[in-house]
Parts: C-alpha cells; sequence; structure tokens
C-alpha cells in the first residue's frame, strides 16, 4: 500500500512567494543573457555567483532553465556547469523559485531551485551541495529524488510533508550518512469517508535511502497506529 507514496506537498514553493529573490530580475535579462544570482560562501566569506541560462517554453509559456554555472563574479569563469537541466516554473515565479541554504549541514553553501510545477502538489526540486573536497557544486541525486524538502539544522533532519492523494498524508524525516539520505521513520495519515483520522509509523527495516523508497513495501515496517492529533 505504501509504495509510491513519497510524494510531498509544496510549501517551499508557496513560501517562497514571500521571500526577497537572491536573483536579478528576470524580466531584466535579455535573451542570452544569464540571470544572476548572488550568494556567499558561508565557511569562507567568498561571493557565490550562479547563472542560470534560460528561455520561454513556446508551448506552455514558462520560465525555462537548462543551463547553470557557478562563479566567484557575475562574468568570471565558471567553476561548476550543470548543462541538462531542465527547470520550468510559470514566469509569475521569480528564477524558479531559487534560493541558496545548507542543505546537508556542513556549513557550506549549496543552491536549489524549482525543476517543475505538476498540476497537482508535488514540487520537484534541482539541489546543487557543494562538494569541499573538488571545491565544485554538485547535483545532489539523493535529495533530488524527495519532493519538497524541509531542513531542520537544529537536529540535522531532512523533512518532506507529502500528500499521497486527498485522504491520505504524510511526513518523513530522513538524516545524511555522508553523501547519502537515509530514512528515519515515515507517518501517515488516512482519513476515512467520516473524516476519522488514524496515523501509523513507519520505520525502516535495515538501511534504507531516499532512492530506495516507492519500490516495495517490504522496505518498512509498522510499529505504531493511533488517532491522529
Amino acid at each position: 500500500m505504501l509504495a509510491g507514496l513519497l510524494i510531498s506537498l509544496p510549501a517551499t514553493a508557496s513560501a517562497q512567494a514571500g521571500k526577497a529573490s537572491p536573483c536579478t530580475p528576470a524580466a531584466e535579462a535579455e535573451f542570452g543573457d544569464p540571470v544572476v544570482c548572488t550568494g556567499t560562501m558561508k565557511k569562507n566569506g567568498h561571493t557565490l555567483i550562479v547563472r542560470l541560462y534560460w528561455d520561454i517554453l513556446a508551448d506552455t509559456d514558462e520560465w525555462h532553465v537548462q543551463r547553470i554555472e557557478t562563479a566567484k563574479t557575475p562574468t568570471g569563469k565558471a567553476r561548476t556547469v550543470f548543462a541538462d537541466v531542465d527547470s520550468r516554473a510559470p514566469m509569475t515565479m521569480e528564477a524558479n523559485g531559487f534560493e541558496f541554504g545548507d542543505f546537508n549541514f556542513d556549513g557550506y553553501t549549496d543552491f536549489r531551485l524549482i525543476e517543475f510545477l505538476p498540476a497537482g502538489p508535488n514540487v520537484a526540486y534541482f539541489n546543487a551541495i557543494y562538494d569541499p573536497k573538488i571545491h565544485k557544486h554538485v547535483a545532489a541525486a539523493h535529495l533530488n529524488m524527495v519532493s519538497a524538502p524541509e531542513f531542520d539544522a537544529k537536529s540535522n533532519l531532512v523533512i518532506s510533508e507529502w500528500r499521497g492523494n486527498a485522504a491520505t498524508h504524510g511526513r518523513d524525516v530522513f538524516a545524511w550518512e555522508g553523501t547519502d539520505l537515509v530514512m528515519r521513520k515515515r507517518d501517515v495519515s488516512m482519513f476515512d469517508d467520516a473524516d476519522h483520522c488514524m496515523m501509523t509509523t513507519y520505520e525502516p527495516v535495515g538501511r534504507v535511502t531516499a532512492d530506495m523508497l516507492g519500490a516495495e513495501d517490504k522496505l518498512l515496517k509498522e510499529v505504531y497506529e493511533a488517532p491522529c492529533n
């Protein structure tokens, strides 16, 4: 029953609307010129520039980012290049919801932007994490498999609030182990026709990483069931 339920509510996407964008306005960019996002590398204080190369999809009128570069200055030499990006969002969403953050709690500055906004409430992100060993940002493969993740820096946890359908809601909790995002637990709330709710808590069977979820129910075991709070 749990297979394929790893999908999330778009809390971060809606929250972005209230934040000031770190990027130059897309409306001021000429075709062929990137939108430039400016941040700071937390551990060394250096400026971090992220250049978003974009176009507009004629069939959907979406703002489409197809290449990302990082650099130390707006026109400086690219340090990291992501050449196969496919990020699309309404043009009313500034820079496709781009934001900086520390997604793996190591003190270095990471970044992300919305990959796509489906018709339902489930949002996918493209996340890039800084790798201090190679002094470059890399695509966060496991994090990119978790929809709309939120980051609890106090507990060093990654949390995904998701919805399977109108009657099924859930919350997945992950922790980083190296570059792997490992599940700690899953809470599933289900509502019946009378709007009564029961919450079931599941724990992983062994070591379960984000890329393993959604394939087989046997990866999770039921440990507790009670009425929803």
